[in-house]
């Protein structure tokens, strides 16, 4: 396989979209769409741009949830990557529904199969990457919708259907897990 080097502004090779619920000030529910996160145990990582309207709220020490939307969610997906959310909130436009967690001061996204509950633990921004925010937290809590587990309760892989983000900063698409 020949290789060449490239000189792309970003590179997403495949990464789950999230949708990201958190409060505001005036405790308006606000969501926003995101293909940079990772977890590990009971942390998760976030990465937003730093004047992004979710990064300053997070960056404040808001609560969040991290809602895994399926395949059938992605218009709203689109419709929340399309808006800002200091322009208000994106929940009803976009066709979703705010939920209270039971575990934290943030909404689920109910329409969302898998919903992840948060807590603001760490803020890195970094001079090396002026810009861009980090944001970690702790997992207080995961639900999951049953549909989705065996008769053992774990996880069925092949019964998500998540939305894969790829792209190059300029192309750029989703993707979704081949049936099985």
């Amino acid at each position: 396989m020949e290789k060449i080097e490239v000189d792309f502004e970003k590179m997403y090779y495949g990464f789950p979209v999230i949708l990201t619920s958190f409060y505001d000030e005036n405790e308006v529910a606000h969501v926003t769409p995101s293909s940079s996160s990772y977890s590990l145990k009971d942390m998760i990582m976030l990465g937003f741009n730093s004047k992004g309207f979710a990064a300053q709220h997070l960056k404040a020490g808001a609560d969040f949830v991290v809602n895994l939307p399926d395949r059938s969610l992605l218009e709203s997906v689109n419709y929340c990557g399309s808006r800002s959310g200091a322009e208000g909130s994106k929940f009803a436009a976009a066709g979703l529904t705010p939920e209270a967690s039971e575990h934290v001061h943030a909404p689920v996204v109910k329409e969302c199969p898998i919903s992840t509950a948060c807590r603001v633990v760490e803020v890195v921004e970094s001079e090396h990457f002026p810009g861009l925010t980090n944001i970690i937290g702790r997992i207080i809590s995961r639900t999951i919708t049953k549909d989705v587990l065996n008769a053992e309760g774990r996880l069925q892989i092949d019964k998500l259907n998540p939305i894969i983000y790829a792209g190059d900063g300029v192309n750029k698409g989703f993707r979704f897990l081949q049936e099985s």
